[in-house]
């Protein structure tokens, strides 16, 4: 009985990385190019180029999903990030410069985000969703609906090693993972997730630690958003226009909760690779690119169903 209980609480645990895996092989087998074992451009392509994107988007709204809340206001924070980055860079020249005032302006987004759910009250849902507009409305007014271009130094940084990408993702993704399971922090973090009121009333500065928990992921947005610009070569003023669903369908899909408690830094990781696997493979099977949404929104439902049957299956094996 043990073991039977065991094995399904490890199905439950891994039901993502099932789906993922499986996803994997019926694309390898299904195509000629997305991988086998003496063609390995494809993979290497989506784990160098496209991964360390969506896994950092991802994380972007799982820190928000931690403490019971969500971030709608991703996308245009990317635009406004990058725009500024850009901008500052081409005009200063340095693109120190351009990344500090791109890594400020999202975190700015991401504090007043915050300072609007903790401490005037509104729902996360329509503070983000409200800054969402206000931000695309700034960098469209900033950029004056033009394009920009020639920020060579910025590129260098990113483009001089083609694995660098890559190696953001993964230091992001450890260090997180590593602060949110093995320090102070990401425990009381987890406790606001679970009941903010609770956690307020043990002592614990719940608005700071929502502030933060913003703040980290206007950092992560505005970090993604100079990522993309110095791969492009251009920033646009609506460059983030569809990576706000992009972030959320990765954060669902790799099994993070609006509950705040269910919600893990894996699940950035898992989701990410999900949905560029799915998206890469869809290509490569011939699907059209306007399918590619529906297929996410189903791989969406089919990852949730099958984790409430395994819960539900848990659950009568322990009755």
């Amino acid at each position: 009985m043990t073991e039977k209980l065991n094995f399904r609480s490890v199905l439950i645990r891994g039901s993502r990385v099932i789906v993922l895996l499986v996803m994997f092989v019926v694309f390898s087998v299904a195509t000629e190019n997305f991988w086998g074992i003496t063609n390995w451009t494809n993979l290497g392509n989506i784990m160098l180029q496209q991964a360390p994107f969506t896994v950092l988007l991802a994380l972007a709204m799982v820190v928000t999903m931690i403490v019971g809340g969500i971030d709608l206001s991703v996308g245009a924070n990317i635009s406004l990030s990058a725009f500024l980055c850009a901008m500052v860079t081409k005009t200063v020249g340095s693109a120190g410069l351009g990344i500090a005032a791109g890594l400020a302006t999202g975190i700015c987004v991401g504090i007043i985000n915050g300072i609007l759910i903790a401490k005037v009250g509104f729902p996360p849902f329509v503070a983000t969703y409200s800054m969402d507009w206000i931000v695309k409305g700034a960098v469209l007014v900033i950029s004056k609906g033009g394009q920009l271009s020639d920020f060579n130094s910025l590129r260098a940084i990113f483009n001089t090693w083609k694995g660098t990408y890559l190696l953001v993702a993964v230091i992001i993704v450890a260090l997180a993972w590593f602060i949110y399971n093995y320090t102070t922090f990401g425990r009381k973090t987890y406790s606001v997730g679970c009941n903010p009121a609770a956690a307020k009333l043990s002592g614990m500065k719940s608005d700071l630690l929502i502030i933060i928990a913003f703040s980290v992921s206007g950092l992560l947005a505005a970090l993604t958003g100079i990522m993309y610009i110095a791969k492009l070569g251009a920033a646009d003023p609506v460059l983030g226009s569809g990576f706000r669903m992009e972030a959320m369908s990765a954060a669902l899909i790799g099994g993070a909760s609006f509950t705040g408690a269910k919600s893990k830094i894996s699940n950035a990781l898992v989701g990410g690779l999900i949905i560029v696997i799915l998206n890469n493979g869809l290509i490569h099977i011939g699907v059209p690119g306007f399918w590619q949404d529906f297929a996410q929104g189903l791989i969406i439902i089919a990852a949730i169903l099958l984790e409430r049957i395994l819960e539900k299956l848990q659950e009568k094996s322990k009755g």
